[in-house]
């Protein structure tokens, strides 16, 4: 891993996710790119700012110099120390979403409050949207969190790849894994060809010390969410099929649920 992309906002939430990537980066001697967008609100610029800055492009570039400057406070606090960063201003022509999405990263981690209720319906979270649409995993941070001491593995047995990478992030020392699959009863499956299948994966990684369970729940987003709780989770990681369009419509995205309706962080795979 060589680079960790951060979308930062300067507020407490976008500092959680700036935590969790210092100490990921730390241990894989990985770089931060700390990419922050400029937004100008028209109706702002013409009511206050237009008095102090002739024009719209003269209230950016002091936008831009103002967040370049509280950034570098923001990463010249001890517990940043020894982190590479740089930074990567862009103005706010294309939602945050996509601006996130386009750029070349081996991970994005961005700290989210989540989406509920009708903001859920209406426009979900930008951490719902650059989770169904990147190309590399996205971890998502609800709290202050820099130690995944139990961590729960979401399965549904197409593909167990992710758990090689998952495990070589975090390792295996210090770290409880849980590994769950959710019946909620429309699936037929033997429980037997499930630990078969598990217990391969699991060897190659080097994993001896980890528990599975089939986890009964009315749906699989829900049954991820209250497993984790039961657990203790720190952290929750699983796969997306990154459905988009119409069969985004249609079928939904259980990531996206999960990130939305976890108290815990979550790292998505594609």
């Amino acid at each position: 891993m060589k680079t960790i992309l951060v979308p930062i906002d300067l507020s407490d939430v976008a500092e959680y996710g700036l935590d969790t990537a210092a100490e990921i980066a730390k241990q894989h001697n990985a770089t931060i790119v700390l990419l922050n967008r400029v937004e100008v609100h028209s109706v702002e610029f013409a009511l206050v700012d237009s008095i102090y800055h002739e024009t719209k492009e003269d209230y950016y570039q002091y936008l831009t110099k103002d967040n370049k400057e509280r950034i570098q406070d923001t990463i010249e606090k001890p517990k940043y120390a020894g982190v590479k960063f740089k930074f990567r201003v862009v103005r706010d022509n294309e939602p945050l979403a996509d601006i996130v999405t386009s750029q070349n990263a081996d991970l994005i981690v961005m700290g989210s409050s989540g989406a509920t209720g009708w903001k859920e319906w209406v426009r979900g979270s930008n951490a719902e949207s650059v989770v169904r649409d990147a190309n590399c995993p996205v971890m998502v941070v609800k709290s202050p969190t820099t130690d995944f001491k139990r961590v729960v593995f979401t399965l549904d047995f197409e593909n167990l790849d992710f758990i090689k990478s998952g495990v070589e992030l975090f390792g295996t020392e210090g770290v409880e894994y849980f590994f769950v699959f959710v019946d909620d009863g429309m699936h037929y499956f033997q429980i037997n060809d499930l630990r078969e299948k598990l217990g391969k994966i699991v060897l190659e990684v080097g994993l001896s010390n980890y528990q599975f369970e089939v986890f009964n729940d009315n749906t699989i987003d829900g049954g991820i969410v209250n497993y984790a709780h039961l657990m203790g989770a720190d952290l929750i990681v699983m796969r997306t099929h990154g459905r988009k369009g119409f069969e985004h419509f249609i079928h939904g995205s259980i990531a996206a649920d999960v990130v939305n309706h976890a108290d815990t962080a979550v790292l998505v795979y594609h």
